[in-house]
């Protein structure tokens, strides 16, 4: 894959976006096959190079109806390098609302111009943050790839324990090799993918004036994205059928908090949705396994091509 860095304003003033652009290594010019753009937002307490496995499996597949044109990951407003550079806005942060990741992500949308053809594609708070989006700004996708999204009734206990979990949680080491053995041995990190571990190892760290390496993300961001679910994720869940567009769903086996039982419950009534469950993985299944997750994405595109033409992509 080929891969460019682009800023985009965020939805607040001052605050930016920071993306990565993925296209294929190869030029593609064919104009009989459906051109689509991916939009990717990931998970709380993560970044956009974590995406790169799974979008290098997507990439791979040939002979196909469609090809990806761009596939554009974002670093959401207090994660990755959108952190670094609005660090003097989120020092302090103690809530932060879903809704704000949302705005961003169809403030982005109106950056890239139109006609688009997008399909959004996320991850637990990313993709409950899509969700989102498509609800305040009905038609903003084509279709959308929701993997194991956080949507709970509200008043959750499980959110507010991560939250003070979080703010407890290591996040400073005194050098890469000291936080190489950290996430290595960890029981949580440890089921990786090892491509997984050395992307959050290359691209989740920053290197302070002291000379130590610590999370571009810190504790007190992540949990603030925790605290901010108590209204968002059961608004959300709860407005799921308003969501017109094709949505496929792919969910872990042993998830705990995207069971597949209760995302087959909260979407029995969407206009058009499909739910996969992939087996011997969690919560974070693109992380333990991004080539079945990408194969999976794969099915689900062709899925959605086969339904209808889509307009051409121009970014």
């Amino acid at each position: 894959m080929q891969v460019v860095r682009r800023v985009f304003d965020a939805s607040r003033k001052g605050q930016r976006i920071v993306a990565n652009i993925y296209s294929a290594s190869e030029a593609i010019s064919d104009s009989e096959r459906t051109r689509l753009t991916l939009l990717l937002a990931h998970a709380n307490g993560f970044h956009k190079e974590l995406w790169e496995p799974t979008l290098e499996r997507v990439f791979a597949h040939k002979g196909k109806s469609w090809f990806i044109d761009q596939a554009i990951a974002l670093d959401s407003y207090n994660h990755g390098d959108s952190a670094i550079v609005n660090r003097s806005f989120i020092d302090n942060e103690e809530f932060s609302p879903w809704t704000k990741n949302a705005s961003d992500i169809l403030a982005v949308l109106a950056q890239l111009g139109s006609p688009r053809n997008i399909i959004g594609v996320g991850h637990s708070w990313g993709a409950s943050s899509l969700l989102l989006a498509e609800i305040m700004a009905p038609s903003s996708f084509a279709n959308l790839i929701i993997t194991d999204p956080v949507l709970h009734p509200g008043n959750s206990q499980s959110a507010r324990d991560l939250a003070k979990l979080t703010l407890r949680r290591r996040y400073q080491w005194n050098n890469i090799d000291e936080a190489r053995q950290y996430f290595t041995n960890h029981p949580f990190f440890r089921i990786w993918d090892q491509r997984i571990i050395d992307l959050h190892l290359r691209h989740g760290l920053e290197q302070i004036d002291d000379g130590s390496f610590v999370l571009k993300c810190r504790p007190t961001n992540e949990s603030a994205v925790y605290s901010g679910s108590r209204d968002d994720s059961p608004h959300a869940m709860q407005n799921l059928p308003r969501v017109q567009c094709p949505v496929a769903f792919l969910t872990g086996d042993t998830s705990e908090q995207a069971p597949p039982q209760h995302i087959t419950k909260i979407t029995k009534d969407m206009v058009d949705c499909r739910h996969v469950v992939m087996n011997d993985v969690g919560h974070l299944l693109l992380h333990q396994d991004p080539d079945c997750t990408g194969d999976w994405y794969v099915d689900f595109i062709d899925a959605f091509v086969s339904k209808g033409a889509f307009p051409t992509a121009n970014l």
